[in-house]
């Protein structure tokens, strides 16, 4: 492994406030895992009971958790980790009163990703101010609620659509944040085709990540700091040790990279929020497997043969 570049990896967690089964997996991949971000679904049910765990974190982390002594020999610092908003327009209910009733179903919900981006792909300005109060509110939501948010990613990739992606300088630049995901999938046909997930996953892959290189340009015009390269588009609730192999032999020259993930514990009960208001989890199963790899001493392992330590999307920032 002499060729291979020093770096730093983030693990992050999306769907932060969707369910209490991601809650506590969540909070769970902080305390006993490699866990160093998260981003909140500021309309989701359980957002509120979120925040509330967020802030118990810090004060959990002084007392002692059985990961940190894994976390030091990773190089992981002892400054806070991080949180920022999943922005979402594609489930559950708007924030904004004034959201626009174009973009939502016959109940008032959000209509799901490919309904939003056949609304939007190719409209003019009219739901420009809609789309940017509610954006704006899901930040202000955390930010109300005495927490800073470290950076922005999108829910289903909905910063990624031309429509959303005009609006975002405007709400980092209004909460002072510093950090945006750019979705860019490394080695995409090693992690598709070559790991046997078949043709139609990879042509997903390749549609997502032209989205994907065109945000990341406007976000270098911007000048608003990224990762080096991401690894999850397509692979949700699906990354394992073998996946992350993969990803890690072809991550170049990237100094950090972001490996999204979606964590919970298993759900022996209905998740809160009823399919009504559009709170399904088609993840439900597959998630608890993403937790157990974040708990696994083989993690740590991987990231060695690497030369990857702990890092802070924050540290972008700077």
């Amino acid at each position: 492994m002499a060729s291979v570049m020093p770096g730093k990896i983030v693990f992050h967690a999306d769907d932060f406030g969707m369910n209490r089964a991601i809650n506590e997996g969540i909070v769970r991949g902080f305390r006993e895992g490699l866990l160093t971000s998260t981003s909140l679904l500021a309309n989701a049910p359980e957002a509120a009971g979120a925040i509330v765990q967020w802030k118990g974190l810090a004060e959990e982390r002084r007392a002692g958790w059985s990961s940190e002594p894994l976390r030091r020999r990773l190089g992981d610092p002892r400054s806070g980790f991080d949180v920022g908003v999943h922005l979402n327009l594609t489930q559950g209910r708007p924030l904004s009163p004034r959201y626009p009733a174009e973009l939502l179903d016959d109940a008032g919900r959000f209509p799901g990703i490919l309904r939003l981006f056949r609304n939007l792909r190719g409209s003019d300005c009219r739901f420009r101010e809609g789309l940017r109060e509610e954006l704006a509110r899901q930040v202000a939501l955390l930010v109300d609620h005495g927490v800073r948010p470290t950076h922005l990613n999108g829910h289903q990739y909905v910063e990624m659509i031309p429509a959303v992606a005009e609006l975002i300088p405007d709400i980092l630049g209004r909460f002072g944040i510093g950090v945006c995901r750019a979705a860019v999938e490394r080695s995409l046909w090693r992690s598709t085709l070559w790991c046997g997930w078949g043709l139609r996953l990879w042509l997903l892959g390749c549609v997502k990540r032209s989205y994907a290189r065109r945000f990341r340009a406007r976000l270098r015009r911007w000048a608003v700091a990224h990762p080096d390269g991401f690894c999850g588009t397509v692979h949700a609730g699906r990354i394992d040790l073998r996946l992350l192999e993969v990803f890690l032999a072809g991550r170049g020259r990237a100094e950090m990279i972001e490996i999204g993930l979606h964590p919970a514990e298993p759900s022996p009960a209905p998740a809160a929020g009823s399919p009504a208001d559009g709170w399904e989890d088609p993840l439900a199963e597959l998630r608890p497997n993403e937790l157990h790899m974040l708990l696994t001493a083989e993690l740590a392992s991987l990231m060695d043969r690497h030369q990857l330590r702990l890092g802070r999307l924050s540290e972008l920032a700077a």
